[in-house]
């Protein structure tokens, strides 16, 4: 199973559950914290980190905001804070506002201290993130709603195998053409659309009679892109080549994964011998896909 599948489909599962109908926003992120904590342990063995916690609630909050079918009680209190926290510029300010006007119910703890980060990025084009145990804002990228998760759950195995064979061809050309890669543990939790090719990080390094610094190969953002493209509202959603009709079109797939593979392999084939202006320009002239903002 996948870490954030898990994470995502126990805070899904406590949203829609009968059981926790009568609580409010804040208490079902308790109770979700205390789910995952169980289910991980059962999964994937005990977690000696610190980590799990931040990378739960961060995925709580992130759904209360993008949820397509929120509750009346989750509509009320994301449109108040949305509002609020809309008007600081500061997050800080921000902060020091909700701890003075909540005082009656505001503890110095996580879950506090997600809702208010996370309403905060919500309004102003961020995300959270915790690394290193530090939280930190990310500029916002997109956002994988629970309806396009659950569609993809029934084809991780499939689809990740499928991008892995074409991975690693990819690995073995970038060797061939001289290239060296560095693969280290990336991230632990992830997201689900990246189908764990961002636990890895794959640094780059060009060929010696290349001046260049190392890049990172970014496996994970390449594979979201192909699976889920971001759409015209910012959210991501399946491709509806490759998933048609709630199959998987392996054969599209395949095709599409070494398309866009093998263009960022090109783009930093050129890189090696020409300036970025050159290589840009004869990639985009040999078919490739290549965005300015892919290699700087």
């Amino acid at each position: 199973m996948l870490p954030p599948f898990l994470i995502r489909a126990a805070v899904d599962w406590v949203r829609h559950s009968e059981k926790y109908k009568d609580s409010n926003p804040y208490t079902r992120c308790e109770d979700t914290l205390k789910l995952i904590r169980r289910l991980w342990e059962e999964e994937f063995g005990r977690l000696e980190s610190t980590s799990l916690e931040p990378a739960m609630l961060i995925a709580y909050w992130e759904e209360f905001f993008h949820a397509e079918d929120p509750s009346p009680d989750e509509k009320e209190w994301r449109e108040g804070l949305r509002k609020r926290s809309s008007n600081y510029d500061s997050y800080e300010e921000w902060h020091a506002w909700f701890k003075k006007n909540y005082v009656e119910v505001y503890v110095d703890n996580n879950v506090w201290k997600s809702v208010i980060m996370t309403a905060w990025a919500n309004t102003h084009q961020y995300v959270v993130r915790y690394q290193g145990g530090n939280w930190r804002f990310v500029p916002s990228k997109s956002y994988l709603p629970s309806s396009a998760m659950w569609a993809l759950q029934p084809h991780f195995v499939l689809v990740r195998d499928t991008l892995k064979r074409v991975w690693d061809d990819e690995v073995g050309a970038y060797i061939a053409y001289g290239f060296r890669i560095k693969d280290e543990a990336g991230t632990l939790f992830g997201s689900i659309e990246c189908l764990g090719f961002d636990t890895r990080q794959y640094t780059l390094y060009f060929p010696p009679k290349s001046d260049r610094d190392p890049v990172n190969l970014d496996s994970g953002a390449m594979v979201a892109d192909i699976v889920a493209p971001i759409g015209n509202e910012w959210y991501r959603q399946l491709d509806h080549v490759i998933f048609a009709e709630n199959f998987v079109d392996v054969t599209a797939l395949t095709n599409r994964a070494r398309y866009v593979f093998a263009s960022r392999r090109r783009m930093l084939e050129l890189l090696v011998n020409n300036d970025w202006q050159h290589a840009y320009f004869q990639a985009a002239a040999e078919g490739w896909l290549v965005e300015e903002k892919s290699i700087a």
